[in-house]
């Protein structure tokens, strides 16, 4: 859904199934707000506010109001949206009336800090914003319930029926089926309605493509259980399992019995990530562009349709791992390529763009600064594909040139040759045909020759 489907003038309903309560408040703001940001919290509790102030738990008006609250345009505001929906915290319909969209938001109770921490994915997504272990313990203590001493206590609680001793038999049940019509024909009572939960509209890969890799002695219907099937997706998509390593994990879950159990499937997958990483928790920033951002979907037939897919299917870590020839990646980068994806929105192929950029003209230097700034600029600007992040790349990159040259420029002479500063390839005009030695040519087969097998390293690991 695009933003500019919503206008100011754009009317909408937001309702909920129950006012949010302190406890919950204090769940959404120390542990989603870190997940999702000031504006996007600001933004639910603008509407769960309003929405608690309404006796029927609804309200109506346009989306003028969410500028007006925030303070903050509407552009930014749809995406901040989109980070609700994500986490589970809203849920979005859409309907026409008359040629024009009319909105309707239903707020979801944050999950309960139990349940949050019981949450393998958006645990380890807190862990991983919060970036100290200290830190981390420290607030999830905050949430801990802390029992009374019983010791040397005798329990005297009353029961029901030691209370209410003159209760008829009778007047235990339900007579004439007069209180299972009421209740089947009752309206859906407040406090009754879902707490958040996010889902994965976007299958990165089939439970076909799973059960194809598992062997014969393995009972396929239990991966297509609501239960086992939305666990592993999360687990494919938090620890960026292929098909095959999935398989692997089910029939490890399921070694000494034929169903397969969630549990025990998780921690399959904990003990694998623990031996390939270390114990280091999965940083979820580390992906690749994705599907519906990518423009080079074919065999490419020029050396920047290369370029171009390679920056598309490699994520920022790999490919950071590739320019340091294998050698383990600095956690500063590591930190500068999270916030790139996470706070300032960049997908993970503009942002191999970016590192391709800086590392070149900064002599292996991601730069914090500069990356920050121009990342800003792009984020403006809605840069989403690596093919516009290139072309934007160049164009700054001129001007910069320009601006210097004019700087040191001398008063009423020509000045020296300017230094030429190293670039990308991508970034670097073609020379005529005449001025390419045989040593430039050969360094740009070698250098193709280096992508293309990046390339095949990739499929070979992803199973294609």
């Amino acid at each position: 859904m695009r933003w500019q489907d919503i206008q100011p003038a754009t009317p909408f309903s937001a309702v909920m199934s129950a006012a949010v309560p302190d406890e919950r408040i204090r769940s959404l703001t120390l542990l989603y707000q870190p997940l999702i940001g000031p504006v996007a919290y600001s933004l639910y509790m603008m509407l769960a506010s309003e929405i608690s102030m309404s006796a029927d738990l609804a309200i109506t008006g346009t989306h003028k109001q969410w500028m007006t609250h925030t303070g903050q345009p509407l552009p930014m505001l749809a995406d901040e949206r989109r980070k609700l929906e994500a986490m589970g915290l809203l849920e979005t319909f859409k309907k026409e009336e008359d040629g024009d969209s009319v909105y309707l938001y239903e707020l979801k109770q944050p999950l309960s800090p139990a349940d949050f921490f019981a949450d393998d994915l958006l645990s380890v997504y807190l862990y991983n914003r919060i970036g100290s272990r200290e830190r981390y313990r420290r607030l999830r203590e905050s949430f801990a319930v802390h029992q009374a001493d019983k010791s040397g206590y005798e329990k005297v609680t009353q029961g029901f029926d030691q209370v209410f001793t003159s209760i008829h038999p009778s007047e235990m049940r339900s007579t004439s089926g007069e209180m299972a019509d009421a209740v089947s024909s009752a309206s859906i009572l407040q406090g009754s309605g879902e707490e958040a939960s996010y889902d994965f509209s976007r299958e990165e890969l089939t439970l076909e493509e799973i059960a194809a890799h598992l062997p014969p002695f393995v009972k396929r219907e239990e991966l297509y259980t609501d239960v086992n099937e939305t666990c592993i997706r999360q687990i494919a998509f938090l620890y960026r399992y292929s098909a095959e390593e999935i398989a692997y994990l089910i029939q490890d879950a399921m070694f000494h019995t034929d169903h397969l159990e969630v549990k025990e499937l998780r921690e399959a997958a904990k003990r694998r990530y623990r031996l390939q990483e270390n114990g280091r928790p999965p940083m979820l920033g580390m992906r690749s562009q994705p599907p519906q951002l990518r423009t080079v979907n074919k065999e490419p037939a020029t050396d920047e349709e290369r370029q171009i897919q390679y920056f598309e299917t490699t994520s920022p870590l790999e490919y950071l791992h590739s320019l340091s020839d294998g050698a383990k990646v600095f956690p500063g980068d590591v930190d500068i390529i999270e916030e790139l994806m996470s706070d300032y929105g960049l997908p993970a192929g503009v942002v191999n763009v970016l590192i391709d950029y800086l590392y070149i003209v900064n002599n292996g230097n991601l730069a914090k600064g500069l990356a920050f700034k121009i990342a800003t600029q792009w984020k403006r600007k809605k840069v989403k594909t690596v093919a516009d992040a290139m072309a934007l790349a160049k164009q700054e990159h001129e001007s910069r040139k320009h601006y210097e040259q004019n700087q040191k420029q001398p008063q009423g002479k020509q000045g020296k040759q300017q230094i030429r500063q190293p670039l990308p390839k991508w970034m670097q005009e073609p020379e005529a045909e005449t001025e390419q030695d045989e040593e430039s040519l050969q360094r740009a087969r070698q250098e193709a020759e280096k992508y293309k097998a990046l390339l095949r390293e990739k499929k070979e690991k992803r199973g294609g």
